[in-house]
């Protein structure tokens, strides 16, 4: 009776010390098919390197930040990243340029062959904003592309691209479709740029 006694305190203490986490949701950003036809040929015999885009620290981790009423960052509790969004978004533009046939080839920025050329990104935004209370939520992307001759380190041409879509909902699942769509508008902006650029 004792040791019956002893085993359920035993068992009602340890019972106590353990916790529940709620579950975390990793999101990752859907790969981008881009139908995007290329006339220009000014870049055909060149071969251009993507080095890793340059952004601020949060983007280099898994969290999940919003912005509430412009200013206030919070991060998401229970969704996260499954890669970082710098990672995903310079490997997507990377994809987007092999896909694109601009170039002779597109390396990525640990590849250890030369290049003609440098493309340097700068992702200036890349979040899901709320309003003031709650009631509508949209997602915001900027990046800046700047190309640059790697013998001379000469800029050819730079500019920012910006797009904004609705979230699909109020919630991470939502900002994640919105960005996603954003994304792809920013990507399609960037061919175009450097579409002509090669002309």
């Amino acid at each position: 009776m004792i040791k019956l006694l002893f085993v359920t305190v035993l068992l009602f203490l340890l019972s106590g010390c353990s916790t529940t986490k709620p579950t975390v949701v990793e999101y990752k950003l859907s790969q981008k098919v881009l139908n995007h036809n290329s006339s220009a040929k000014g870049c055909k015999d060149k071969s251009l390197k993507v080095s890793q885009a340059f952004s601020s620290s949060s983007l280099m981790s898994l969290r999940m930040n919003y912005v509430l009423d412009e200013h206030k960052i919070y991060a998401y509790s229970q969704a996260q990243w499954n890669n970082s969004p710098n990672q995903e978004i310079t490997s997507q533009i990377a994809k987007t340029l092999r896909e694109s046939k601009l170039f002779k080839n597109v390396q990525n920025s640990k590849s250890r062959s030369k290049s003609d050329l440098i493309l340097e990104i700068n992702i200036e935004d890349f979040m899901q904003y709320y309003s003031k209370n709650l009631d509508y939520s949209d997602a915001k992307v900027g990046i800046s592309f700047t190309l640059i001759d790697s013998i001379t380190s000469e800029v050819i041409a730079t500019k920012t691209f910006n797009a904004k879509k609705e979230a699909a909902s109020l919630d991470a699942s939502g900002g994640v479709k919105g960005l996603d769509g954003a994304l792809a508008d920013v990507l399609t902006q960037g061919l175009g740029f450097l579409n002509e650029v090669c002309k």
